[in-house]
């Protein structure tokens, strides 16, 4: 299951969005070793005080620890690659009201097996979908490694290259533009058996019971779009 942080449940995750930063903290900062700012063991950036920054947690149940997560991010304001990539993207990287950045793309550390790692970034895609879809995103744009990137374009949506690769220390990064249909949803689930819908957003946090997935109207619009 994928859970939907934002501005209006976030404070009812805050051991989760700690373990998060702490995760992004030993993935990026100690094993990658990027240059990023950490307090209290914790990898947090100015864009992760956005009040419309959006994070989606993977998780078996609902109150189980985070096992994979990521942020989006929308392009009409402030957004990491626009700040990476100043000169490197400017004329090639789309942006707007219907487009949106996927970064801090992370499992938990110590998670065994390649299996379980991509069966979470199959998971963790389908609901960067749903959730795009449901906020009428076209399009997602994104940073992606040397191990992420044939991953990303081969895994069932329609996603292109854009730019130039960059070195980046020890590996190379490429810029990733990702289609979000529901022609294209449908791909990613049925080559990953993915159920459908992955996402849940909490409505009640004091029950066990507090959690729902997403809403008829949007399922009756995707459904209107294509065959789920």
């Amino acid at each position: 299951m994928i859970l939907v942080i934002d501005g209006g449940n976030r404070r009812y995750f805050a051991g989760d969005l700690t373990a998060m930063y702490c995760h992004r903290k030993a993935v990026f900062v100690d094993r990658a070793g990027w240059n990023l700012p950490v307090v209290a063991d914790q990898e947090i950036d100015r864009f992760d005080r956005l009040e419309d920054t959006l994070y989606l947690l993977a998780k078996d149940e609902p109150y189980g620890p985070v096992l994979a997560s990521a942020r989006l991010l929308t392009t009409t304001g402030p957004h990491l690659m626009r700040d990476l990539y100043p000169a490197s993207y400017p004329a090639v990287l789309p942006s707007g009201p219907t487009v949106w950045e996927v970064s801090r793309y992370c499992t938990a550390p110590g998670l065994g097996g390649r299996r379980r790692r991509l069966g979470l970034l199959w998971e963790t895609i389908c609901g960067i979908m749903e959730t795009a879809l449901e906020h009428g995103v076209e399009q997602l744009i994104f940073a992606a490694n040397r191990a992420l990137l044939p991953l990303a374009l081969e895994c069932g949506w329609d996603a292109r290259t854009v730019g130039p690769t960059i070195s980046d220390g020890g590996d190379e990064v490429t810029a990733v533009v990702a289609e979000i249909t529901s022609e294209g949803l449908r791909r990613v689930r049925n080559r990953h058996a993915i159920p459908a819908p992955i996402i849940q957003r909490q409505t009640d946090p004091f029950t066990s019971t507090g959690f729902e997935g997403v809403s008829d109207a949007h399922w009756n619009r995707i459904k209107s779009e294509g065959d789920l």
